[in-house]
């Protein structure tokens, strides 16, 4: 199985807010500048979640991004220009991992096709770290997190105050012994189908397809790939952990 490359290129994006200053109360959200391409999927009291998809020769316009972290799920080459800064170009791969700070940025796709998801914690927006994360191996039942239990189909690639993030990759047959999850958000980016063993209940096929978005608060499962390729991400929230909503939600 192939392992993608995390790529942490921030300062690529990430903007010094304070030059820009003069500008940012004129510059709008990416999801209201540019809705077509950066469209809302999921949002709650811990994460808003959009999906961003463009073809070559799209230009968005300038536009603001909070703290987030981004995950690319195709290959693209893109013309960033920052608000009062140098273009530069950005090439993203399947699998990609970008936590930023936050940015104001216009951007011309050259080449492939962009598609991405970004999860935007509401903790980061509100300038607080998330406080501790629950300790590995010490969930409810004493059922072992899954990056322990199966670490190289769930396998963490970011990790800061705010998220961890895993992406998540195995072929048919592949079998995942019982484990536990914090709250998380799922994005897929190919198809399989799986049959979902959830500690004391019921078994259940899930069907997963390119652009499949969910919020799970927390679960203890095991699980088998029946068909398909099991290819996406997951990032946990650690406010949602420590039971917290961001400050004014």
């Amino acid at each position: 199985m192939r392992r993608r490359t995390l790529l942490i290129v921030a300062a690529v994006l990430c903007l010094d807010l304070t030059a820009a200053s003069g500008q940012q109360k004129e510059i709008r959200d990416a999801t209201i500048a540019d809705p077509e391409v950066h469209q809302v999927v999921l949002e709650n009291d811990h994460v808003r979640v959009f999906e961003a998809m463009a073809e070559p020769g799209h230009k968005s316009p300038m536009h603001s991004h909070p703290p987030m972290v981004v995950m690319s799920c195709d290959s693209a080459r893109m013309k960033l220009t920052p608000a009062g800064g140098e273009t530069q170009i950005l090439d993203l791969q399947p699998g990609t991992v970008l936590w930023i700070d936050g940015t104001q940025h216009s951007w011309e796709l050259f080449a492939g096709s962009l598609h991405a998801f970004a999860v935007e914690p509401k903790s980061a927006q509100a300038g607080a770290a998330a406080g501790a994360q629950q300790a590995v191996g010490a969930q409810e039942h004493e059922v072992p997190d899954a990056t322990v239990v199966d670490p190289e189909v769930h396998h963490v690639v970011l990790e800061n105050d705010h998220v961890r993030v895993f992406e998540v990759m195995a072929a048919p047959g592949h079998k995942s012994p019982m484990h536990s999850h914090p709250p998380l958000v799922l994005m897929s980016c190919d198809s399989a189908r799986i049959k979902m063993t959830p500690a004391g209940g019921e078994t259940q096929i899930f069907d997963a397809k390119p652009g499949t978005v969910l919020w799970i608060d927390g679960l203890q499962h095991s699980w088998e790939l029946f068909a398909g390729n099991l290819d996406g991400f997951a990032v946990e929230p650690k406010a949602a952990q420590a039971g917290k909503a961001a400050p004014g939600e």
